[in-house]
């Protein structure tokens, strides 16, 4: 069993935020025993190596199993987050199911055990999505640091089967044919 002193000691010697994502979502997982994969913001920031800082740790993952544990680690329900203050902590356990394809998740090994990570073609894309559908101008430049790292080892037909999908073919051409920077410019934002 892991225990809320256990945790607390990895976290504290850990320095890399990231690190700190991932090396706590692997405990969750093996405490809770629900598959965790880390998505949204907190993913992009792990594949940025801290390039991008995301403000709470978004799970997709059996959400009764996973706030049981949290709630023994001396976790707050804060609503739509659970929040441990004096570790600079807050989950959002985002929905039971990985809306992609979960066999192309990143798994990543910690010493803590495997975790997964949403795959960059569906964060790529779901940032796309959000700055169309949405009115996120902040996702175009979240979808710009992945394109720039991972364009070239993206699968091409994953990503493009995704974007017609979302809806996002039109801006997925733009970042193909020309740099990032240039095309939010011509990205159309639906009005809210």
């Amino acid at each position: 069993m892991t225990t809320a002193s256990d945790v607390g000691r990895v976290l504290a010697n850990t320095e890399e935020k990231f690190n700190r994502t991932l090396y706590f979502a692997a405990l969750l997982q093996a405490e809770s025993g629900s598959d965790i994969i880390i998505v949204g913001g907190s993913a992009i920031e792990i594949y940025t190596r801290g390039g991008y800082v995301s403000g709470d740790i978004d799970i997709r993952a059996e959400r009764a199993k996973v706030q049981r544990v949290l709630a023994q680690w001396g976790f707050k329900d804060c609503g739509k987050i659970w929040a441990r203050r004096d570790w600079g902590i807050a989950i959002d356990v985002v929905g039971d199911g990985y809306t992609g394809d979960p066999y192309r998740a990143t798994v990543v090994s910690t010493p803590y055990g495997p975790v997964s990570i949403a795959v960059v073609e569906d964060l790529f894309v779901k940032r796309l999505a959000s700055a169309k559908h949405w009115g996120v101008r902040e996702a175009l430049e979240e979808a710009e640091l992945l394109w720039r790292d991972y364009s070239e080892s993206m699968d091409v037909s994953y990503l493009d089967r995704q974007a017609r999908y979302y809806g996002v073919e039109d801006i997925l051409r733009e970042f193909r044919r020309e740099s990032p920077i240039r095309s939010r410019a011509r990205v159309q934002f639906s009005r809210s």
